[in-house]
């Protein structure tokens, strides 16, 4: 059903957005020509740009700098999977071998350079100054909470708080800025601005813990990237921070001393995995995720109804009951 409304809506928009994408990553340089049309190939979800057209439609705005926004945003958000497949040395993105995997990360990191700039070359472009702060804010968020990311996991401790400052910092304040594109669009502001902003925070938190989840729970062809993705890298995410919480004094220290090696092998992976299952993480997670989604969808409240508006609630609840 979603799918369906939301090409009946921005379906348009979102090809030509594919298109301007694939003409942005053309390039004399062989690698990039190669690895771009392979990282563009891959697809994706494409929920930021499907979430700046609907914002910018919700708003009443209906011109060409759409699709040119949807396709910088899109750009960037591939930007920041290369360079963190990297960071991670992740074998797998979106069901096939990553960059890094394929070409190596001197090639990888070089590559997501080279789609940032490009994508900040297209804003300079647009040369909408309040958009270009928008984004400018949201990137700077997202590096430092790699950075404070990078610090916990060598400090081996992460609260709630902690996962939430980094999930809202890393994820949400990006897809916050998408919805945040669309209203500027539109030359909103006062509370239906920020209301926008709100629900793409919201949004962001709700999807990430949602993500963060299925690495416990999902199935791998589906789920695109190797379970227990995150417990390899040493991340904490709220699934395992809830279940040590109610584990017992042995079984956390078990798990610590685990997550501290550079490596855990399948078998220790599984037995960390059956922890969390063991203390219910993964529902204590979700309930999480709901909530935020239901905050999601009040935050639409200062818009009057409409097909956007009904589609942008419908998107709330399919970034928490998505099985992929």
């Amino acid at each position: 059903m979603l799918k369906e409304r939301v090409a009946a809506l921005v379906g348009d928009d979102l090809r030509a957005v594919e298109s301007e994408i694939a003409r942005t990553l053309d390039s004399p340089i062989g690698l990039i020509q190669k690895m771009g049309g392979y990282i563009a190939g891959a697809g994706g979800k494409r929920l930021r740009p499907i979430l700046l057209l609907l914002a910018a439609r919700l708003a009443g705005y209906r011109g060409a700098r759409g699709v040119r926004l949807a396709s910088v945003v899109e750009l960037l958000h591939t930007a920041t999977l290369i360079h963190d497949d990297v960071v991670d040395q992740a074998p797998l993105r979106r069901g096939r071998p990553s960059a890094n995997a394929r070409w190596g990360d001197d090639a990888s990191v070089l590559v997501g350079d080279h789609l940032y700039s490009k994508s900040f070359a297209m804003l300079v472009h647009d040369n909408d100054r309040s958009v270009m702060e928008t984004l400018a804010r949201a990137t700077v968020s997202m590096t430092e909470a790699e950075v404070f990311q990078l610090e916990l996991k060598r400090a081996g401790v992460t609260t709630e708080a902690d996962y939430l400052r980094i999930i809202t910092q890393k994820t949400a304040s990006f897809i916050s800025a998408c919805c945040r594109i669309g209203g500027l669009l539109a030359r909103l502001g006062g509370e239906q601005l920020e209301a926008l902003t709100r629900y793409g925070l919201d949004i962001g938190v709700a999807f990430q813990i949602s993500d963060d989840s299925l690495d416990f729970i999902a199935d791998q062809d589906r789920l695109g990237k190797a379970i227990g993705a995150d417990l390899r890298e040493g991340k904490r995410t709220l699934p395992l921070i809830a279940a040590l919480e109610r584990a017992a004094p042995e079984e956390r220290a078990r798990v610590r001393a685990l997550l501290k090696n550079r490596v855990l092998p399948p078998g220790e992976v599984e037995e960390i995995r059956q922890l969390v299952v063991r203390y219910a993480g993964v529902e204590y997670a979700l309930e999480r995720a709901h909530a935020y989604a239901r905050a999601a969808k009040a935050d639409l409240a200062p818009f009057p109804p409409s097909e956007e508006r009904e589609t942008l609630a419908l998107v709330a609840e399919f970034v928490v009951d998505r099985d992929r």
